[in-house]
C-alpha cells in the first residue's frame, strides 16, 4: 500500500488517536498487531511506525495510574475493617493485575503516539 496524503493531525488529537490504540495519522489503521506488538505501519495509511518506540514509558505510567487506583481502595478496605486480610489482598490483588492489564496497552499506545508526534515535528 502506498502512502495517501492526509494532514497531519494535531498533537492532542494523535495522543488521543493513540490512546485509542489508533494509527495517530490517520485515526483508523491499527496501532498494534497484537496485545501489545506495535504494528510496522498503519494497514490503512501505511504510515510506518519503524524506530518509534515508547521504551519504558507506557510501564511508568501504567504503574502511576494503577497506584492512585489502588491505594485509595486499599485505604478504603482498611479504615472499614469489614474484609479480613485475606480477602483485602485478593481484591488488590485482583484489582492490580485487572487495571494493569487494561492499562497498559492504552498507555503504550499514547506513549507511541507522543514519540511518532514528536518525530514528526522535526521532520
Amino acid at each position: 500500500m502506498t502512502p495517501t496524503t492526509i494532514a497531519r493531525p494535531s498533537t492532542t488529537t494523535a495522543l488521543l488517536r493513540g490512546f485509542l490504540r489508533k494509527c495517530p495519522r490517520c485515526g483508523n489503521g491499527a496501532l498494534f498487531d497484537g496485545y501489545l506488538k506495535r504494528a510496522d505501519a498503519c494497514p490503512h495509511c501505511a504510515e510506518s511506525f519503524i524506530g518509534v518506540d515508547a521504551d519504558d514509558g507506557p510501564a511508568w505510567l501504567t504503574i502511576g495510574v494503577v497506584a492512585h487506583i489502588i491505594v485509595p481502595l486499599l485505604i478504603f478496605l482498611e479504615t472499614r475493617a469489614t474484609l479480613s486480610y485475606g480477602a483485602e489482598a485478593a481484591l488488590v490483588l485482583s484489582a492490580t493485575i485487572v487495571s494493569t492489564l487494561l492499562l497498559l496497552p492504552l498507555c503504550k499506545g499514547f506513549f507511541i503516539a507522543a514519540v511518532w508526534s514528536l518525530s514528526k515535528k522535526t521532520d
